[in-house]
């Protein structure tokens, strides 16, 4: 993979661009720019954040550019109402409008460089707008976006996908099936892939942050040696790590996120329901999520009536020190290919042990017996195993060995390196 130079001799003016951002959205992809922003600042650097509107259905105006400071960053939302798209397949990858918008927007900031932590919606059409303004060019890759239009890589009938099969295809039923051969949205999702990996080829430098997700998008056609693996770093202080004696009784456990399907929650009730032993599981995410309303009743009927489960809703970023300290395993059970969820890291931070899915990244950073444990992914059997022996074994989970990561400013370092040339 491609070795990037490093040149530095002055401040650097910077343009992140995101799809989401705070304080409506804050995920891990959030969360990650933020925490870069905040070590820009910090040397000196300056960063304009630019990001969509929330909400695509407000249409007075259409198109509007407007400032949200947010921790004392200038945040440009662009809204972009979905109508002047109406094609909804070619509106994710594909915006005329923004991309014309986004033009004017590097003419006016002048950046030394742009780095794209994310398009979904804004349109990878920015990526040539930025290019051909000779600006330097640099994207994170955070998920499958490129080359999933679900971005998860996995399917409608929960299996994972190696990428869209048949030329795109195959991606009909899984992502849009209700497209008819032959019409606009047909077009653009049979171009999609090729549109997008073509774009994302003209770029300065692209950076992955797990050898499985750069090994994915070679395996799809984008080469091997235009990619920059950087690992996803945590902030300074962002855990505290505190002096706790693990296991105790019971055996705490503990699921940190959104309450999805892929992020697979109902597999480690289900394993909890088939151990007999001492152990709790607390389930931290917001149960009242309306776009996951169906698979969290369904994850809420599983566990019923077993005291050992709680479901005390999502926390602050405050209280992550809180919630590690009172954690002895932190779960980790997705069904989809993780990169390296930032929970992860933040458990490493607090000294905390984690029990993972084998799938994607989590197989490099988890080493089994080391600092965590691993399973089968979707096996809820094979996942009450290792409690059922961690519960037998204590000394097993007490001589587990979770060191912290990276730091963000490692990864800003190798930034500095992309954002030179």
């Amino acid at each position: 993979m491609r070795c990037l130079r490093r040149s530095r001799s002055s401040d650097v003016k910077l343009l992140y661009v995101i799809h989401q951002y705070f304080p409506d959205c804050f995920s891990g992809t959030e969360q990650y720019c933020l925490a870069a922003s905040r070590e820009a600042r910090r040397r000196g650097d300056e960063v304009v954040v630019l990001s969509l509107d929330p909400d695509p259905a407000r249409q007075d105006p259409p198109l509007l550019l407007y400032d949200q400071p947010y921790d004392g960053f200038t945040v440009l939302r662009l809204r972009h109402w979905r109508g002047l798209q109406p094609n909804d397949v070619l509106r994710d990858y594909e915006n005329p409008h923004v991309a014309r918008l986004f033009g004017s927007v590097l003419d006016q900031q002048q950046p030394d460089a742009v780095h794209f932590f994310h398009l979904r919606n804004l349109g990878s059409d920015l990526l040539d707008v930025a290019v051909a303004r000779g600006v330097r060019t640099v994207v994170n890759l955070m998920d499958f976006w490129y080359l999933c239009p679900r971005f998860t890589l996995l399917r409608s009938d929960g299996e994972v996908c190696e990428g869209p099969p048949d030329g795109g295809r195959g991606c009909i039923e899984c992502a849009y099936p209700d497209i008819v051969a032959g019409d606009a949205r047909h077009d653009a999702l049979l171009q999609r892939k090729d549109t997008l990996l073509g774009r994302l080829a003209s770029v300065d430098a692209v950076i992955a942050p797990s050898r499985f997700l750069a090994g994915m998008f070679e395996k799809n056609g984008f080469p091997a040696d235009r990619m920059e693996v950087v690992r996803y770093g945590l902030e300074p202080g962002r855990v505290e790590r505190r002096l706790v004696q693990r296991p105790r009784s019971p055996l705490r456990l503990a699921f940190v996120g959104v309450l999805s399907p892929w992020k697979a929650a109902h597999v480690a009730v289900d394993a909890v329901r088939k151990v007999s032993g001492d152990v709790h599981l607390t389930v931290h995410g917001r149960t009242e999520e309306y776009m996951f309303r169906d698979y969290i009743a369904d994850l809420l009927q599983r566990a019923a009536g077993d005291e050992r489960i709680s479901f005390p809703g999502a926390f602050d970023r405050a209280s992550v020190s809180d919630v590690m300290a009172d954690t002895d395993l932190l779960v980790v059970p997705s069904t989809w290919y993780e990169n390296t969820p930032f929970v992860i890291l933040e458990a490493f931070e607090a000294g905390v042990g984690v029990i993972c899915s084998d799938l994607g990244g989590m197989v490099e950073v988890i080493e089994d017996g080391v600092n965590g444990f691993r399973f089968e992914a979707g096996n809820a059997e094979a996942m009450a195993g290792v409690i059922e022996r961690c519960l037998a074994d204590p000394q097993s989970v007490a001589r587990l060995d979770p060191r912290p990561a990276g730091t963000i400013a490692d990864n800003y370092d190798r930034f500095l390196d992309a954002y030179a040339g």
